[in-house]
C-alpha cells in the first residue's frame, strides 16, 4: 500500500515486456512494426483489465484503489454542492440524534466516576441491606481485607445560609479517608484527609463541587479558606472539584458539596445497628474482585459476630462502581432510553433512505460514465467501489456534523432544570464508546445510502449510454425510490405514532384526578437544622405556623404532614402482616403511608366518608389512632365497618402496637399520576412523626395560591431563619410527578416530528423527479384533451398509493412495537390506543398529499407544445 507507485511502475513494465515479446515474434513471422504491434495488442486483450486482475492477485488493488477513489469522489463532490449539502444537513441531523441519545444512556447509566484506577474501585452491599453501621465499617475498614473502604451517605439534608435566605442542599456526607480510597482529583486547594475528617473530631471542614463554586459562591478566585454556614455552623472550604467531575452515586448526580462524617449531621452515628453510609471500596494490587469478594466475606463473618449478625458476612453486591456493572440498578430508565436508542436509528433510517435517493438520481446523470467505464474494462465490482467510496465522504461529513451537533445539544441539555433534589450534570466528551458507536454509525450510513444506489448505477444498457441515448422513460411506481419512500413513510409512522402515543399520555396524566385539589393548595417545605428543636418545640412551632398561617388574608385552611404525595416525598409504602386486635385471621397488607397534622383532609380537599379527622389532641401520649383511605377499607374489612377496630401495626424490633381506626377518607394517588389505586393509611404527625429535620406545611387559598407564595414564605422566614424554606403552589410541586410522560413527550416529539420531516423531504424529492421525468407524457395527455383536475389526480394519486401502503405497512409494525411502551404509560391507555393510530395515519395522509402538492402544481404548467417539442 506505501509502495503502490512503484510497485504499479514494475506491473506496468512487465505488461510492456509481453507486448513486445508478442510484438518481436510477429515481426520475425514478416510483419510490418505497425502490424505486429496492432497484432500484440490484439492478442494480449485490455491492458487496463490485465493491469487490474493483477493487482487483484497482487492483493495490492483494494487500498491503491481506495486511495484514488477518495480523491476523485471528494473532486466529484465539490462540483456537486448542493447534493454535498443536502446530504450531509440529513445524516447530520440523524447522527446528532443518535450520539446524543447514545450520550445520555452512556452518561446516565454507565459513566465512571472521577477517581484514581476507578477499575479496581467496587460498590458493596453487607448482608442484603444497602447502609451499614459506622461501628461496622471502622471494623470491617480496620481488617484490611480490601486495599481501602469508604462509606458515604446522600440521603440526609443540610441547609446553607446563603446571603438572603437558608436553601436546602442534599451534600454527599462521606467518611474521613474517602478521599485517600478514591483518589478523587482537586482542581483548587485540597481534599480532606483521614486524620483531619474524623467523625470523633466533629470535624468542621468542606469541598465544594464546581457547579456550588460558580453557582452559589459566585467563583471566587480565593475561594480556599473561605467560611460557609451549613446548619448554623461555619466550615472552611479545603478545595473545589474539577467541572468534569463524575459524583460516584452515578447516574448524572453531582452533590454540590462533599462534608466529613460528624455527629452533627447524623446524631445516631454511633448507634451500633444505625444504618448510617453505603460502602466503596478499593481492591488491593493484583487482588482479583473474586479474590475480594472472599476476603470480604470472611471479614464480614468476623465482624458480623462482634454486632451479633450473623448475615453480615453475606456479601449481596460486590460489584464495579461504573460501566454495565450498575446497570441493573435502573432498568426502567434503561428500558426507557432502549426505546430511544430505536428510535433515532429510525431517524438514521430515514435519513439513509433520502441520501440513497439523491444518489439514484445522481447516477442517472452519470449513466454515460458508467458505460465508458464498463466499455474500458472496469468491474462491477471496482464501480461499487467507487460509488461506496463516494457514500463514504457523504457519511464522514454528516458523522462529523451530528458530533458537533451532539456537543450543541448536550450544552442545551446541561441548561434544562428538572424538578429534582439533587442537581444533574452529563458531560459531553470524545471517549472511546463515543468513538465506537459513531464508527458503526459511519459503516451503516454508508451502506445503506449508497449501496443499492451503487448496484442500481452499475447495471446501465451500454451501447444507449454510449450513444447518450437517454432511454424513454416508462412510468412505474414500484421502483427502487418508490420502495425507499414507502420505507420512509413507515418508520415515520411508527415515530409518529410513539410520539403521539407519550403526547397522550401526558395530557391523560395533567387531566387525571389525583384525588386532592391542586387548583387552590400550597406546599411549604421546611429543613430545620439539625437538633434546633425537641418534640415538644417543633409541635409548637408547627401549630404557632398553621395559626399565623391561618390569619393570612387570602388563607383558608392549613397543615402539616411528613409527605406531600406524588412528590418525592410523597411518603412511604409498607408491606406486613396485620391483624385486627378485636379477633380474625393476620393478612398481609401493602399501603401507603403518611404522617399528618390536623385539618390534613379538609386542607387537601379530601373528602371524609366516615369517623373523624385526627385533632390536637391526638399526640404523645394519646391513645394511637389511624385513618385509612376507601381502598385499604375495601381490601381489608371484609364488609365490616371498620371505625373503631384495632389494627395491630409494625413497629420497632418486630414488636406491633394497636391502633385504632377512627376514619375513612377518600382514595388518592399517592406515587405516581397514573399508578392503579393504592390502599393508605394517615397516621397522627404528632404522635407518630414529630421527629426528623424535613416537615411540609400545606396551605389552602380562597384565590390563585401563587399570589399568597411571598407571604407565607415572609411569615414561616420570621419564625425561624436558620430553616432552608421552599414555597410553593401545588402543581409547581408536582412537577416531579409528570416528568417522566413530560420528557418523553419531549424527546420523542421532537424524534417524531424529525422523522416526519425528513420522510416528507424523500417523498417530495421522489415525486418532483418523476414530474421531471414524466414531462413528455403529460403534455401529450394535455395535447390530447386531459383536464388540469386530471393531471393533478394523475400525480397525486400515485403520491398517495406509496404514502398509503407505507402507512398500512407502519401500523401493522408499530401494532407490534410499541407494545413494550405500555410499562410507561399511564392506566387506561392502551399501547394500541385507536385514536392514535388513526390520529397518526391522518396526519401522516395529510402531510404526504402536502409533500406531493408543489410537484403537482408544477405538472400543471407543463407547456404541451414545449414538451412535445422537447421529446
Amino acid at each position: 500500500m506505501f509502495r503502490s507507485g512503484a510497485v504499479d511502475r514494475g506491473l506496468q513494465s512487465e505488461l510492456q515486456v509481453h507486448i513486445d515479446e508478442q510484438t518481436d515474434e510477429h515481426i520475425a513471422a514478416g510483419m510490418t512494426a505497425a502490424e505486429a504491434r496492432a497484432a500484440a495488442m490484439r492478442e494480449f486483450g485490455p491492458a487496463a483489465r490485465i493491469a487490474e486482475e493483477c493487482r487483484d492477485t497482487r492483493r495490492v488493488a483494494f487500498a491503491y484503489n481506495l486511495a484514488r477513489d477518495l480523491r476523485y469522489t471528494l473532486r466529484s463532490l465539490a462540483w456537486q454542492p448542493l447534493l454535498l449539502l443536502a446530504s450531509t444537513v440529513s445524516i447530520a441531523v440523524a447522527v446528532g440524534a443518535n450520539t446524543t441519545i447514545f450520550n445520555l444512556a452512556s452518561e446516565l447509566l454507565f459513566s465512571t466516576p472521577s477517581a484514581r484506577d476507578p477499575e479496581r474501585l467496587v460498590r458493596i452491599r453487607m448482608s442484603g441491606g444497602s447502609h451499614v453501621s459506622y461501628r461496622q465499617w471502622q471494623a470491617l475498614q480496620e481488617t484490611g481485607a480490601l486495599s481501602g473502604l469508604a462509606g458515604y451517605q446522600i440521603e440526609v439534608e443540610v441547609n446553607w445560609r446563603g446571603p438572603e435566605q437558608s436553601v436546602s442542599l442534599i451534600p454527599l456526607i462521606v467518611t474521613a479517608n474517602f478521599f485517600d480510597v478514591l483518589g478523587v482529583p482537586v482542581a483548587m486547594g485540597r481534599g480532606f484527609t483521614s486524620t483531619e475528617a474524623e467523625a470523633e473530631r466533629n470535624p468542621d471542614v468542606v469541598v465544594i463541587s464546581h457547579g456550588f463554586w460558580q453557582k452559589r459562591l459566585g467563583g471566587d478566585a480565593s475561594v480556599a479558606g473561605r467560611t460557609v454556614v451549613f446548619n448554623g455552623r461555619s466550615y472552611t472550604v479545603l478545595g473545589v472539584l474539577p467541572a468534569t467531575f463524575r459524583a460516584l452515586p452515578g447516574y448524572g448526580v453531582a452533590p454540590e458539596v462533599y462534608l466529613p462524617l460528624s455527629r452533627e449531621l447524623m446524631p445516631d452515628l454511633h448507634e451500633p445497628r444505625a444504618a448510617v453510609v453505603e460502602l466503596v471500596g478499593r481492591l488491593h494490587d493484583g487482588q482479583t474482585a473474586e479474590q475480594g469478594r472472599a476476603a470480604l466475606s470472611a471479614a464480614g463473618q468476623r465482624v458480623g459476630q462482634l454486632f451479633g449478625d450473623k448475615r453480615f458476612g453475606d456479601v449481596s453486591q460486590f460489584s464495579p462502581v461504573g460501566g454495565f456493572g450498575k446497570m441493573g440498578d435502573f432498568k426502567t430508565v434503561g428500558g426507557f432510553f432502549a426505546v430511544l436508542l430505536v428510535a433515532v436509528c429510525l431517524v438514521l433510517a430515514i435519513a439513509c433512505a433520502n441520501v440513497a435517493g439523491l444518489l439514484l438520481a445522481r447516477s442517472t446523470v452519470r449513466r454515460r460514465e458508467t458505460a465508458v467505464r464498463v466499455a474500458l474494462g472496469a468491474s462491477r465490482s471496482r464501480l461499487v467501489q467507487q460509488l461506496l467510496t463516494e457514500g463514504l465522504w457523504l457519511a464522514l461529513f454528516g458523522t462529523g456534523g451530528g458530533l458537533v451537533l451532539m456537543f450543541v445539544l448536550m450544552s442545551l441539555i446541561g441548561r434544562v432544570s428538572l424538578p429534582l433534589p439533587l442537581p444533574i450534570e452529563l458531560h459531553a466528551e470524545i471517549n472511546g464508546r463515543l468513538l465506537l458507536y459513531s464508527s458503526v454509525l459511519l459503516i451503516l450510513t454508508t451502506v445503506f445510502s449508497a449501496l443499492a444506489p451503487a448496484l442500481q448505477a452499475t447495471r446501465p444498457s451500454l451501447v444507449p449510454a454510449l450513444k447518450q441515448e437517454e432511454p424513454r422513460y416508462a412510468h412505474r411506481r414500484w421502483t427502487l425510490r418508490g420502495l425507499l419512500v414507502i420505507g420512509q413513510v413507515a418508520v415515520a409512522l411508527v415515530l409518529l405514532l410513539t410520539a403521539l402515543l407519550f403526547l397522550r399520555n401526558l395530557n391523560r396524566a395533567a387531566e387525571a384526578n389525583p384525588g386532592f385539589d391542586m387548583a387552590t393548595t400550597m406546599v411549604a417545605q421546611i429543613s430545620f437544622v439539625e437538633g434546633r428543636y425537641t418534640r415538644e418545640t417543633r409541635a409548637a412551632f408547627l401549630q404557632a405556623a398553621v395559626d399565623r398561617l391561618k390569619a393570612l388574608p387570602n388563607v383558608e385552611q392549613a397543615t402539616y404532614a411528613r409527605g406531600v404525595p406524588l412528590t418525592i416525598r410523597s411518603g412511604m409504602t409498607t408491606g406486613a402482616e396485620l391483624r385486627v386486635a378485636e379477633g380474625g385471621d393476620p393478612f398481609l397488607a401493602r399501603y401507603e403511608v403518611n404522617l399528618v397534622g390536623p385539618d390534613y383532609f379538609s386542607t387537601m380537599g379530601i373528602g371524609l366518608l366516615k369517623g373523624r379527622d385526627f385533632r390536637l389532641t391526638d399526640g404523645s401520649g394519646a391513645p394511637v389512632v389511624a385513618i385509612i383511605n376507601e381502598e385499604f377499607a375495601r381490601r381489608h374489612s371484609a364488609g365490616v365497618d371498620p371505625i373503631g377496630r384495632h389494627l395491630l401495626l409494625p413497629g420497632a424490633e418486630h414488636a406491633t402496637y394497636p391502633a385504632e381506626i377512627v376514619g375513612v377518607v377518600g382514595n388518592s394517588r399517592h406515587r405516581t399520576i397514573g399508578e392503579t389505586q393504592q390502599a393508605a393509611m394517615y397516621e397522627p404527625f404528632l404522635q407518630r412523626g414529630n421527629r426528623g429535620r424535613l416537615v411540609h406545611i400545606l396551605v389552602r387559598t380562597r384565590t390563585d395560591p401563587a399570589a399568597a407564595v411571598r407571604d407565607v414564605r415572609q411569615v414561616l422566614g420570621e419564625m425561624d431563619s436558620s430553616a432552608a424554606i421552599d414555597v410553593q403552589p401545588m402543581r409547581s410541586a408536582l412537577a416531579f410527578a409528570f416528568m417522566p410522560s413530560r420528557v418523553g413527550a419531549a424527546l420523542l416529539g421532537v424524534l417524531g416530528a424529525l422523522g416526519l420531516t425528513l420522510a416528507m423531504v424523500g417523498l417530495y424529492a421522489v415525486m418532483s423527479y418523476a414530474v421531471s421525468r414524466r414531462t413528455a407524457e403529460i403534455g401529450i395527455r394535455m395535447a390530447l384533451g386531459a383536464s388540469r383536475a386530471a393531471v393533478l389526480k394523475l400525480v397525486l394519486a400515485d403520491a398517495a398509493v406509496l404514502a398509503g401502503v407505507g402507512i398500512v405497512i407502519g401500523l401493522a409494525v408499530a401494532a407490534l412495537v410499541t407494545q413494550p411502551l405500555a410499562m410507561f404509560l399511564v392506566a387506561g391507555l392502551s399501547a394500541s390506543d385507536p385514536v392514535s393510530f388513526a390520529g397518526t395515519a391522518l396526519v401522516l395522509t395529510v402531510v404526504s398529499l402536502a409533500a406531493a402538492w408543489t410537484p403537482a402544481r408544477r405538472a400543471l404548467r407543463i407547456d404541451p407544445s414545449v414538451a412535445l417539442r422537447d421529446e
